[in-house]
């Protein structure tokens, strides 16, 4: 299964959805997030692009022109393609988890969390005590820079938590 080309269509209906849904009081209330949108869908079509113009039979974390030494005999990506799969399905769990959370734990504590799982996911091997505090302080200071720009500059609302009451 082509990853980025599933990925490049999951953003570019994103964006469909969320330009579908738009209702702005006046007209220059819209000018950020259109612009945001406008580039998501740039985004979206150069990751579609670059799917199909990229060759099917070559994976794209093995140098392309060094040959390989002994033909394999396994299937073609088999082990590697199901822990795609199993890395997909964990990122769209902690993504739906997020998403989930934002109502019942606001938004700070939530994205922190995310984003720790996030990193944890992505990072080889088993984290250990040292990494998983310095990708919570990472995040901390991530999520808080966007929870300030967002209600001091933007003036947007974030979620807050209906369970903490905060």
């Amino acid at each position: 299964m082509r990853t980025d080309l599933i990925c490049g269509t999951v953003l570019l209906g994103v964006v469909v959805v969320f330009w579908l849904q738009r209702d702005y009081n006046d007209r220059m209330s819209g000018i950020l997030p259109d612009a945001v949108l406008a580039a998501l869908s740039l985004l979206a079509l150069w990751i579609i692009v670059a799917g199909l113009r990229s060759p099917r039979g070559e994976p794209r974390d093995e140098p392309r022109d060094e040959p390989r030494d002994e033909p394999r005999d396994e299937p073609r990506d088999g082990p590697r393609r199901a822990t795609r799969w199993r890395m997909f399905a964990a990122a769209a769990l902690v993504l739906v988890g997020w998403a989930i959370g934002l109502g019942l734990v606001g938004f700070t504590i939530t994205s922190v969390v995310a984003f720790v799982a996030m990193t944890s996911l992505i990072r080889r091997g088993r984290p250990d005590p040292r990494h998983l505090a310095v990708d919570t302080a990472v995040g901390l200071v991530v999520v808080v820079g966007c929870f300030l720009v967002f209600t001091r500059v933007l003036l947007v609302p974030l979620p807050v938590s209906t369970v903490i009451g905060m």
